[in-house]
């Protein structure tokens, strides 16, 4: 496939208002695209709505939604019959730190539904129009954590691990049709997603020392949606720490995560 033209097409892209999301809408709209944000934050959508219609020349429209409530995802997804989506990017989510049985079960449970119910419904509202126009595609921010089970993460990792398995099995089954479809599976990057997540300890461990910047890790994301790849792990570190779980037992592997996610003594 030659390579996406964004302009004049409409991205939709959830988490929008910080981190990854904001990157994504910049860069989406930088190649032309019109861009839908979604957010739980009215006034910061709107501020950003405001400000990158000025800079891009594209239209912007804030759409807020708390989408780890099944009526505010029912409620964008009828948003998305009315209007016409090209890209979605499904980025919306966060992360939880700690020992499973020491974590709130009511914020695990918020966690699951936006990081997998969310992410599985608004494909579903979006991607019978792009199959039947036989253009478009979803891009699913999963994560290198993705790869492997996450002993101090273990709600956050299953989240992801399914990301990136529903993500690949759309990518099979819409071979042919002219859709893209990509889990990106960054490793950590410069945002609030660790400062989210409750814990300062997370910072020490060997796994979140090191960030990467935001713009390097969604520019490789648009490489890929533009080669129509499966799976991007933007970094030679990240793949290497990804692929890992290749060569070892799995009970040798979720003991190294453990230790690679747990704070430094």
């Amino acid at each position: 496939m030659p390579p996406f033209d964004f302009a004049r097409k409409t991205s939709l892209v959830t988490g929008a208002s910080s981190g990854l999301g904001l990157e994504f809408a910049r860069q989406l709209a930088g190649r032309g695209s019109n861009v839908v944000l979604v957010a739980r934050s009215a006034d910061r959508l709107a501020a950003l709505a405001d400000e990158m219609q000025a800079e891009y020349g594209v239209t912007v429209t804030a759409v807020p939604a708390d989408l780890s409530l099944a009526s505010e995802v029912s409620r964008l997804a009828a948003f998305t019959s009315t209007t016409e989506i090209d890209v979605l990017v499904n980025n919306a989510g966060f992360g939880t730190y700690g020992n499973f049985a020491d974590l709130d079960g009511e914020h695990e449970h918020t966690e699951m539904m936006l990081n997998t119910v969310a992410t599985v419904d608004l494909a579903h509202a979006v991607l019978p129009g792009m199959l039947a126009r036989r253009a478009g595609g979803i891009i699913t921010v999963a994560s290198s954590i993705a790869f492997q089970p996450s002993p101090h993460q273990a709600v956050y990792g299953a989240t992801k691990a399914f990301a990136l398995a529903f993500s690949e099995a759309l990518w099979a089954e819409t071979r042919g049709s002219g859709v893209r479809i990509v889990a990106l599976c960054p490793g950590p990057a410069a945002t609030g997603f660790l400062a989210s997540l409750g814990d300062r300890r997370a910072t020490s461990s060997f796994i979140y020392r090191r960030t990467t910047d935001p713009a390097t890790i969604v520019g490789a994301a648009l490489r890929g949606f533009d080669n129509d790849a499966m799976t991007i792990v933007p970094g030679l570190r990240t793949r290497f720490l990804a692929e890992s779980h290749r060569f070892f037992p799995r009970t040798t592997m979720v003991r190294m995560a453990g230790r690679m996610l747990e704070p430094a003594r």
